[in-house]
């Protein structure tokens, strides 16, 4: 149950506070933008993990390079919970605002640094010892971004926070069409040496100055309501309490967000390497798939963010669990035996993809009172993103190898599938905060 600290620092607001929110609705897209750079950098290094791979390791086996690359991309997660505690304590402790402009402000620095970071054959092995340090302080910075876009919306509109969350999902998306778009121009207009020697700088340079954009931006932003209303109500030791006070909260966060995790693993990361180089689909069948996947994704994201003001955004989320728990194993083997095409594979997984994707944020904010909030949705969502995301490519991977099962990613997804329905149920009784602020009078007006 919502603590009465909370309710009470809520129900103080003064309603004159009211009429300087009349743009609350931009300030949720200001919020939101930096969770697009998060899903960039995390798609574009994926897609040119072949180019750096080979300019950041020696080139003895490329099978190893491109091996070498993918354990920095999962390396760039393991910082992340280290992240979540001291980003997410700071934002509890100090405001949400901060957390904002410090957290884009240094990884879009790092994103523009890898870019230009030079290569293994120009400064030996302090290349990638450089990249790896880069993809650590990005990790850690990264951890706050999401988490605090969450928090800082689901505060400043509870009224409608299905919907408003949905608007940074659907940002969040947007990165995924802006990596998508880039990739598919560096790919088109430059020849494959040039792509491998200077191309895929070209995306993480974008990347980091769209950062930079999103910092500026933000300089306006105001702290969100549900905070500024805690006043000297702000705890002190934050993590600590959410360690001590809430264990379980936070295992049902996480394990709400390891179906999300796992399914943009699979969506962004693995299924084009899949298709590609285990099924050997055609090169331009499997983009073409993943542009309309992506296209029927966006609009898919607001109507489910809409749907969830009026159905429960836990049972969407838990829809779209049991589809992915019955359908991930059939799913796969209909693909090996080419009875699915790439495209149909594309849009079932996204559109199934979607009724999580555009849920599991509320779930997590609203296992959380207000003071504790930032830390809570950061620990979940991060420590979920270690286990879930940044494995799933080398674990899948070595699954297909050690059962001869080419399906077998399936199989793993339904596995993950099974978790995140499980961890939804543990969540409902445990829920109920932000339908607490949202009653709220002084809120209410904002809706």
């Amino acid at each position: 149950m919502p603590d009465a600290s909370t309710a009470t620092a809520t129900a103080g607001i003064a309603p004159a506070a009211v009429p300087a929110r009349r743009s609350a609705w931009k300030v949720v897209v200001l919020a939101s933008l930096g969770g697009g750079l998060e899903i960039y950098d995390f798609i574009i290094y994926g897609v040119f993990a072949l180019q750096i791979g080979t300019q950041f390791f020696p080139k003895s086996d490329p099978f190893v390079a491109l091996l070498s690359a993918f354990a920095v991309f999962a390396l760039g997660y393991v910082s992340r919970p280290l992240g979540a505690g001291v980003l997410g304590s700071l934002g509890d402790r100090l405001g949400r605002r901060p957390m904002f402009l410090l957290s884009v402000m240094v990884m879009s620095a790092c994103t523009i640094a890898v870019g230009l970071l030079p290569t293994y054959a120009s400064i030996g092995i302090l290349a990638p010892l450089l990249l790896v340090l880069l993809r650590l302080t990005q990790g850690f910075f990264l951890a706050g971004e999401l988490a605090c876009s969450i928090t800082y919306v689901v505060e400043e509109i509870p009224g409608k926070a299905s919907l408003v969350i949905g608007m940074v999902v659907f940002c969040l998306h947007s990165g995924v069409v802006l990596a998508t778009l880039v990739s598919l121009a560096v790919h088109t207009y430059l020849p494959a040496k040039e792509v491998l020697a200077y191309g895929w700088r070209i995306a993480f340079v974008l990347g980091g100055l769209t950062g930079l954009l999103s910092y500026w931006l933000r300089t306006s932003l105001e702290e969100s309501q549900e905070y500024a209303a805690l006043k000297g109500q702000v705890s002190r030791r934050p993590l600590r309490q959410v360690l001590a006070e809430m264990p379980l909260p936070v295992l049902a966060g996480i394990g709400v967000s390891s179906i999300l995790n796992v399914g943009n693993s699979m969506l962004f990361v693995l299924l084009p390497a899949y298709l590609t180089r285990v099924l050997h689909d055609p090169v331009h069948d499997v983009g073409l798939a993943q542009a309309a996947a992506l296209a029927a994704m966006a609009p898919a994201i607001l109507l489910v963010g809409w749907l969830g003001q009026r159905i429960a955004p836990r049972r969407l989320h838990a829809l779209g669990s049991l589809l992915m728990l019955l359908g991930g194993y059939p799913l796969y083997k209909g693909l090996v035996s080419h009875a699915i095409s790439p495209m149909q594979a594309y849009l079932m997984l996204g559109m199934t993809n979607v009724l999580i994707s555009a849920t599991y944020s509320y779930l997590l904010a609203d296992l959380f009172p207000t003071r504790l909030r930032f830390s809570g949705v950061a620990l979940s969502l991060n420590m979920a993103t270690v286990v879930f995301t940044a494995i799933t490519p080398l674990l899948v991977t070595a699954l297909i190898h050690a059962t001869g099962d080419r399906a077998a990613p399936g199989l793993y997804l339904s596995l993950i599938a099974l978790l995140g329905l499980a961890s939804g149920l543990l969540a409902r009784p445990l829920s109920g905060r932000i339908a607490n602020a949202a009653q709220s009078p002084a809120i209410a007006a904002t809706r």
